[in-house]
């Protein structure tokens, strides 16, 4: 009798078990039968859209003669529709929409020398703002006679110079006389990148809000030597000071997104740059 109860107790327990089982296993399948979060569609959607426009710019800007909201139109036309009819596929209704294309202009001096002058009236914004000075080809300036090397974002000026008093140091300054940044003057090259933050390699906060301007402009270049290189918003040319190697770019697009599926309607404005821009 204790033998037949023993084994009595053995087959419940394997019963159980063996319940416990089944039911995790028709749990799991149940899970990975599920479809996915109804919004990896849409970000799926959206992302491979920017990434696609995002590369596409760069690579039109880096085309020789420049790029123009008319030459990057279609392109982008053609990656929604490449994108729509790959989630139409999954059930999604997608659509790609180009509010707007801003056109803006890569400013540069390649060759070293004295930096130009000019000015453009309607630039909004700026990046990849990067300088290099050659300090030993700079003049040394009395600051009560002499003007330095000027910024100008519209609403805030900088100044870069070397002050005769101070010959050591090559200096950003907020104004004249008022350093905020120091470098070795006696180094060959000296990087600032404004847009960065950092002068000398080492951070320099010029108190610029982000990359905003409400126009751009360089001043009293005699005073400084070097190269530069820049992308700004706007295309406006004072005639009268123009830079002197400018090329027509794409600065940022701004889309529209919507995609449909059977779980969520999804849309959403985003703003594309070129790939790997400094923003």
């Amino acid at each position: 009798g204790q033998m037949i109860l023993l084994m009595g107790v053995v087959l419940a327990v394997m019963f159980v078990a063996l319940a416990l089982l089944v039911n995790a296993a028709i749990y799991t399948d149940n899970v990975a039968t599920r479809g996915g979060d109804p919004a990896g569609e849409a970000l799926e959607y959206q992302n491979g859209v920017v990434d696609s426009v995002s590369g596409l710019l760069a690579e039109e800007n880096n085309q020789a003669g420049g790029t123009t909201a008319t030459d990057i139109e279609p392109a982008i036309e053609k990656i929604g529709d490449t994108h729509r009819q790959y989630h139409l596929r999954r059930a999604a209704m997608a659509e790609t929409t180009t509010d707007r294309v801003y056109e803006g202009l890569l400013i540069e001096q390649t060759d070293s020398g004295g930096l130009a002058n000019w000015n453009l009236n309607d630039a909004e914004s700026v990046r990849s703002f990067e300088i290099t000075f050659e300090p030993g080809e700079m003049p040394q300036l009395n600051l009560t006679t002499d003007e330095p090397f000027e910024i100008d974002v519209g609403e805030s000026k900088r100044y870069v110079y070397i002050n005769e008093d101070n010959p050591g140091d090559l200096v950003v300054a907020e104004s004249v006389g008022n350093p905020i940044c120091t470098a070795d003057a006696s180094a060959d090259e000296v990087r600032f990148d404004v847009t960065g933050g950092r002068f000398g390699g080492s951070p320099c906060d010029t108190g610029w809000p982000g990359a905003d301007v409400d126009g751009l402009s360089f001043s009293n270049g005699e005073n400084a030597v070097g190269t530069y290189e820049l992308t700004v918003k706007g295309t406006n040319i004072d005639s009268d000071d123009p830079p002197p190697d400018t090329t027509t770019i794409i600065y940022d697009v701004d889309l529209t997104l919507q995609i449909t599926t059977p779980e969520l309607r999804y849309e959403r404005t985003v703003r594309v740059v070129p790939e790997g821009a400094d923003a």
